[in-house]
């Protein structure tokens, strides 16, 4: 029995430094978070300072009525993927209301939008919005699907995007040369690795467990999620094989998603009362997708999207207080559309308290 006591009593100190671990690993997270997110802002006021707000405002007031244009530009864009979404669901799983992916496609957005882990944890919240009618290995495979599909064509754009710059304005000095050279080879090894993984159904998650179970050196938590890990690697690699018409469906909806943001960005310049061509419109597009894949870390790349766009403009002609204007409207469009998100984790969080309610009182 003393023996029993003293086993019992040395318990809470064993399980107390990994509650603290994790609070502290939570603590880091937090601040991690706020600081990328005032860096950013921090940035916008800057910009906004240097060029001067009045300029900013002018620009603005000039859009009007055609905001609600750029609104619904990008509210499309969000049913496009929701719909390329629904598709990559295995058709046997596929059951339930595509209304359901939107719902998942806001919420997940909106948590992408304020999270400096961009879409990771935004890709996690659509398949765990997903789960009351999807299981979970299968949401999260239709989401990593959409997704390296989508990718595929950001790649494809954005390698377009900098051919049309090169032949239309050439390349103003060495420094944006050579960023233009380091794109280009991002993109190309990037679009080889994926389409690589592809067509030869290469699976490096189930290749790296294998080699840390052999070696003893797999964490508890990977060891319990293998099979997991495993399938929704399976699913996602067998996807072009398997159900080839699906996958072209999706790769089609994701090109026409950038035709709907190349519209947003002509409407906009349009509205600002600035003359725009497609082309140009579609260079602005290109290397604004280049900025937030390499600022996703900051949340909602505040700051450095208006920057780098004001910076782009700069490039092809405008002033930077063009492209900043232009940014700010875009920006406009995309809180309204994650503010649909965000009604949507509320009343998911408020009908899961109200189910917990109800079987507590049963």
């Amino acid at each position: 029995m003393q023996s029993e006591n003293v086993l019992e009593s040395e318990i809470p100190p064993t399980e107390l430094p990994a509650a603290k671990s994790k609070s502290h690993k939570t603590t880091i997270l937090i601040w991690v978070h706020a600081l990328t997110f005032f860096l950013g802002v921090a940035l916008l006021v800057f910009v906004i300072y240097k060029i001067g707000y009045g300029k900013i405002v002018d620009s603005l007031a000039a859009v009007g009525w055609g905001f609600f244009a750029v609104l619904a530009l990008n509210i499309t864009r969000h049913f496009a993927r929701a719909l390329s979404l629904y598709l990559a669901i295995d058709p046997k799983h596929r059951t339930f209301k595509y209304r359901s992916v939107v719902a998942a496609r806001f919420g997940g957005e909106a948590v992408s939008f304020i999270s400096f882990t961009g879409p990771f944890l935004g890709d996690a919240t659509k398949a765990l919005l997903l789960r009351r009618n999807l299981p979970l290995t299968h949401g999260a495979s239709a989401v990593i699907s959409d997704n390296i599909l989508y990718y595929l064509t950001v790649i494809l754009v954005i390698l377009a995007g900098v051919a049309a710059l090169v032949t239309a304005f050439g390349t103003a000095g060495a420094g944006v040369s050579n960023a233009l050279i380091l794109i280009v080879i991002f993109s190309v090894v990037g679009f080889s690795g994926l389409v690589l993984a592809i067509r030869y159904r290469l699976t490096p998650f189930s290749y790296a467990i294998k080699a840390l179970v052999r070696r003893n050196w797999a964490p508890g938590f990977l060891l319990r999620k293998q099979q997991n890990i495993l399938d929704v690697e399976n699913n996602v690699f067998q996807f072009y094989h398997n159900r080839r018409k699906d996958f072209f469906k999706v790769f089609g909806i994701s090109l026409g998603v950038h035709v709907l943001s190349v519209a947003e960005v002509f409407l906009a310049l349009k509205f600002l009362g600035h003359d725009a061509l497609v082309s140009t419109a579609f260079i602005i597009e290109s290397l604004t997708k280049v900025i937030n894949a390499v600022f996703g870390f900051i949340p909602g790349t505040i700051g450095v999207y208006e920057g780098g766009n004001g910076i782009i403009l700069q490039l092809l002609g405008y002033t930077v207080a063009v492209g900043v204007a232009l940014a700010l409207v875009r920006r406009g469009a995309i809180l309204l559309s994650t503010s649909i998100g965000f009604v949507v984790l509320i009343w998911r969080a408020a009908e899961r308290g109200a189910k917990h309610l109800a079987e507590s009182g049963e």
